[in-house]
């Protein structure tokens, strides 16, 4: 059973950007050998932090799950809320067989280098199609890819622990930055902005654990990074950068929601107008789309954004149709996990360090992906976010384990 976990974990992010849904590979085959339990039996020693982030998957879906029934929403919704719930026995699974780190590091490396190689092929400087790589959304390619590069290089404090530790290092230091480059050809600006959060983190944990000279190195590799992001030609930083501003002059002067950025704040606005009267419950699904359709057809919201289906923001997106009670299920989605693997990187043994940063990176991002996309209404979106974190929290706690 160690074998298989440790197989699949690595086919899950392996595959994840480079192969149409491949990230579903791993994790079916990992929920489906969640059933040995049942005749097994291991003895899994679960601790209270267990049973707190074993709880927050199961009240996520308890409360999606009982709006959506409140306000008779589709029964397809059900289909994004779900997969917290099994992640809940694929949790079980990897406590009682922790997979081998070897096969979580390396297959986030390879997936960000094969999915940025994948997306290389589509991009095409100055072209409106933006690289996407094998999944359905230049927005959540961007995002995941950005993501498996900040958890590459969390690995590296694992990797010059190992024997082969220049191998490891130099395939998870370009796995980081290649992870980051998918990340800059999508054009996924919400992206953009988890870096230099990230680049924090890692400053202020580096020089907490191993001095301010490792400070000063990380500030100059994120210099450098942005430095090249801007000055390399035909950067699509530097010009999705520009038409952001060009967008919001001309949201702020006439009100033009035909750009990008005009369309997100449209769909802000609107949404936090609804919301007002529907605070503690939200409307639903059906309920907020009619409601803008109401809108619409009286000339109080602009027919540009009417089919959008969701807020393209996880925050207003949960409170307009879940009400405050869905807002504070999606905030302690992020924050209990984050505020367990914190806990865990300042006290817990050092051989769990990079399984808490890259946590604390998972919970991160995710926060920051938030703002201007509804990252958790797509398959992608929610699987890339409650799996590797029950993978990322067993291999955590196998490692105090065995300390």
């Amino acid at each position: 059973m160690l074998g298989l976990t440790s197989v699949c974990v690595f086919l899950f992010s392996a595959l994840a950007l480079a192969v149409n849904s491949g990230y579903s590979l791993g994790a079916l085959v990992l929920l489906l050998a969640s059933s040995w339990l049942l005749w097994k039996r291991p003895r899994l020693n679960l601790q209270r932090r267990d049973y707190l982030l074993l709880g927050t998957l199961l009240l996520y879906f308890a409360i999606f799950t009982a709006n959506m029934l409140y306000h008779g929403d589709p029964a397809r919704e059900l289909d994004m809320p779900l997969r917290a719930l099994l992640a809940v026995p694929v949790l079980l699974l990897l406590i009682a067989y922790p997979p081998r780190p070897e096969a979580w590091w390396s297959g986030l490396a390879i997936g960000a280098i094969a999915g940025a190689a994948l997306a290389a092929t589509q991009f095409i400087p100055s072209s409106p199609f933006r690289p996407q790589a094998a999944t359905s959304n230049a927005i959540h390619y961007g995002n995941v890819s950005m993501l498996f590069g900040m958890l590459s290089l969390c690995g590296l404090e694992w990797a010059i622990k190992q024997r082969h530790r220049i191998a490891w290092s130099v395939l998870l230091l370009v796995g980081g930055l290649i992870g980051i480059f998918g990340s800059v050809i999508s054009g996924s600006r919400g992206g953009w902005l988890a870096l230099p959060v990230c680049g924090c983190i890692f400053v202020v944990h580096y020089a907490r654990t191993r001095g301010k000279r490792y400070m000063t190195g990380l500030l100059a590799v994120l210099l450098a990074v942005a430095v090249l992001s801007y000055a390399v030609p035909n950067s699509p930083v530097l010009e999705r950068t520009t038409d952001a501003v060009e967008d919001l002059k001309k949201f702020e002067g006439s009100d033009n929601v035909s750009t990008s950025v005009g369309q997100r704040l449209e769909m802000w606005r609107t949404a936090l107008t609804l919301s007002e009267d529907h605070i503690w419950l939200g409307m639903g699904r059906n309920g907020y789309l009619d409601a803008k359709k109401e809108l619409s057809t009286k000339g109080k919201m602009s027919e540009i954004v009417l089919h959008y289906t969701n807020a393209h923001n996880d925050y207003i997106d949960s409170l307009v149709k879940r009400g405050i009670f869905g807002l504070l299920a999606l905030l302690l989605l992020f924050l209990l996990p984050l505020t367990l693997f914190a806990c865990a990187l300042l006290r817990s043994t050092v051989a769990a360090y990079p399984f808490a940063l890259a946590g604390v990176m998972l919970c991160t991002c995710y926060m920051i992906f938030g703002l201007t996309t509804s990252s958790l209404t797509l398959n992608i979106g929610i699987i890339m976010l409650v799996f590797p974190m029950v993978i990322l929290w067993a291999m955590l706690r196998q490692q105090e384990r065995t300390a």
